[in-house]
């Protein structure tokens, strides 16, 4: 094994995204059911919204654990693998502009603005993570001289920022009319913008698998 930090961080990296996109599905299956839960106070049917919100509420919590279970062993498994690859600190560089934001969000927390404009750069830094993790996978598959999955790399790479521009966009379009769950427009917009996600987390997991089976050789 050439490259042991990178083996433990990309392993680490994957079990995180399959979390992740584990939490992803729990989200837009909550959103649906918020929809429902709307449908049914407009219809006056008690019982059914009071159904449909425990779901959601649920489903919700559920996914937040996971989201942080996530974050932190894709954090911890990219500080391993920079150990071995540069990519890596330059995708820690982007988590740490990322906390910044999440920290300037919450002492501005009652300026609606403040926390537009920081969600949106800590949706950016998210794609750029996945940028330089992924040119990282493909850095490594050079050195190791596999062509296979170098180019694999390469080639989602292209695919994959255009899917996370695109769920970007929809993000930041359900951002100004008011939030996610602000109202039916903005929760049919977070679901687009959720499954562009899973797109791209299927596209990034081929690659991590492929990439985390490369480093255990």
């Amino acid at each position: 094994m050439k490259f042991p930090n990178a083996a433990k961080g990309v392993k680490k990296l994957f079990t995180a995204q399959v979390l992740s996109l584990i939490a992803s599905i729990a989200t837009i299956i909550g959103i649906i059911l918020l929809i429902v839960t709307d449908a049914a106070d407009k219809a006056n049917s008690e019982g059914g919204a009071v159904a449909a919100g425990i779901g959601t509420i649920i489903l919700m919590a559920a996914a937040a654990v996971l989201v942080l279970i996530a974050a932190i062993m894709s954090l911890v498994g990219i500080i391993q693998a920079a150990k071995d690859e540069g990519a890596f600190k330059t995708a820690l560089l982007a988590i740490a502009i990322s906390l910044v934001a999440a920290i300037v969000a919450a002492i501005f927390s009652s300026n609606g603005t403040v926390q537009s404009v920081c969600q949106i750069i800590q949706n950016i830094m998210s794609i750029a993570v996945t940028v330089f993790v992924i040119t990282g996978v493909s850095n490594l598959a050079d050195k190791l001289n596999d062509a296979e999955v170098s180019q694999k790399g390469r080639n989602i790479l292209k695919i994959i920022v255009c899917v996370y521009v695109l769920a970007l966009i929809a993000t930041g379009i359900s951002l100004i009319f008011g939030g996610t769950f602000a109202s039916v427009t903005a929760a049919i917009l977070a679901i687009v913008a959720t499954v562009l996600n899973i797109i791209g987390y299927f596209l990034y997991l081929s690659l991590l698998n492929k990439g985390k089976n490369m480093l255990a050789e």
